[in-house]
């Protein structure tokens, strides 16, 4: 998978998913906080978009959402979560949307249409310029976001 370059969310992401192919197993992971919710805007469930959990300091956490919006993080390929404390949420599109040589006509599968058709841009203040935070908390942590196009 791959990402529009969109500033330090294109390379974070890049950074990530090259670490997650990497060295280092569930032993090497700081104290993680189990991180799951749901995507929207304007009400409407947002499917096949990245959603980026960065610490003050250490490795970012990754998750993509399904077709329903819901999303759960990966602090590495097999350790689910991201690190304690405070966390900077992005929240963008993937490239694999905008894919020219993606199939769309009629041959197309239902769900490649279903994607295609429900991609939004996601607005600057919810990624590049993201006014997102949270406090990941031990266990179970569940954060929806409700985003707004306008």
């Amino acid at each position: 998978m791959t990402f529009k370059p969109c500033g330090s969310l294109a390379a974070a992401m890049t950074f990530l998913v090259l670490n997650l192919a990497g060295c280092g197993g569930p032993g090497d992971a700081p104290d993680l906080g189990q991180v799951t919710g749901t995507i929207t805007m304007d009400g409407t469930p947002l499917s096949g978009v990245a959603v980026m959990f960065s610490p003050l300091d250490g490795r970012p956490a990754m998750g993509k959402t399904d077709a329903e919006g819901k999303y759960e993080l990966n602090y590495i390929r097999s350790t689910k979560g991201t690190k304690l404390g405070k966390n900077k949420v992005q929240i963008g599109n993937t490239e694999e949307e905008d894919d020219p040589s993606a199939e769309t006509g009629d041959d197309a599968g239902p769900a490649k249409k279903a994607a295609k058709s429900s991609k939004a841009v996601i607005p600057a203040r919810y990624n590049t310029r993201s006014e997102l935070e949270v406090d990941v908390k031990a266990g179970e942590n569940v954060f929806d976001f409700q985003l707004e196009s306008k």
